[in-house]
């Protein structure tokens, strides 16, 4: 009988130990074989037009191009291409957004190796892989919301511990425009002040901090 063609794999991370040990995880299956690796986004595309891997390991944060932005250009050129996303981010936003932009499954960084494997033969079947968990939080979602890029920066900021004053200095506004604009972020978010606001937003995964 045949043996089955190894399921061929490209990962994208741009931390070393991340790739060494998906790496130790991967080389130990028959079924599975490494042919590329890559530590920013725009390097993980290129290779891709060359390797056509058959499924690809994608960190979401990743310097230059994102692997959002990464995953999303795959895609678009190849729409059969199997990305799953891994990832440190567990927002309700950023997983939306992975699967929005093409990804057919999402896992944190924090599972056991044999989820990993599994999400690979799932997500190489044709598939989409996300731990149940997640699955029931994202049929939970009511409306999601939509922040403007103008909410975004004013997000960061509040993160970075911005009074009204600074804010209105960098944007160029008035106090009395960033207030407007706190209060329309806190209706979008539910929330009723600054601190709530930099917490509901690291939850969704509209804002992250180092």
């Amino acid at each position: 009988m045949t043996q089955p063609a190894a399921i061929t794999l490209m990962i994208v991370d741009d931390h070393p130990l991340m790739r060494i040990g998906m790496k130790a995880v991967i080389q130990g299956q028959e079924d599975m074989t490494i042919v590329g690796e890559a530590k920013d986004g725009h390097t993980a595309v290129q290779m891709y037009r060359t390797l056509h891997p058959d499924v690809v390991l994608m960190d979401l944060r990743l310097p230059g191009k994102t692997g959002l932005q990464a995953t999303a250009a795959i895609v678009s050129e190849f729409p059969q291409a199997r990305l799953l996303i891994i990832s440190n981010y567990d927002g309700d936003e950023d997983i939306s957004q992975a699967m929005a932009a093409g990804a057919a499954g999402y896992l944190f960084k924090s599972i056991m190796e044999d989820e990993l494997l599994d999400a690979i033969r799932e997500v190489h079947a044709g598939r989409r892989y996300l731990p149940r968990n997640v699955s029931v939080r994202l049929r939970e979602r009511t409306e999601p919301v939509r922040l403007t890029q103008r909410e975004n920066d004013i997000l960061s900021m509040l993160g970075k511990g911005f009074t009204n004053k600074e804010l209105a200095h960098v944007l160029g506004v008035s106090t009395d425009t960033v207030k407007t604009h706190l209060k329309n972020l806190f209706r979008k978010l539910n929330v009723s002040d600054r601190a709530e606001a930099v917490r509901e937003a690291i939850h969704r995964g509209f804002l992250h901090l180092d």
